[in-house]
């Protein structure tokens, strides 16, 4: 088992915490499944970006 830890002592957005553990390893349809199964009408995208010579994965939120 691993554990994060997350320094988050002025907030945290959460699109860049999804691209981040998408990163780290959390396959993306996982997230999308758990999305889903809210029944909140969400759905996430994923994409590469990148900012400042720095690469990401980036998760968009969309709602209805």
């Amino acid at each position: 088992m691993r554990t994060g830890y997350l320094e988050c002592f002025s907030g945290i957005s959460g699109d860049m915490l999804l691209g981040a553990l998408v990163d780290a390893g959390v396959p993306f349809a996982c997230l999308a499944e758990t999305a889903v199964a809210l029944n909140v009408g969400a759905r996430l995208e994923m994409r590469k970006v990148s900012r400042g010579g720095l690469a990401a994965i980036k998760v968009d939120v969309f709602t209805p």
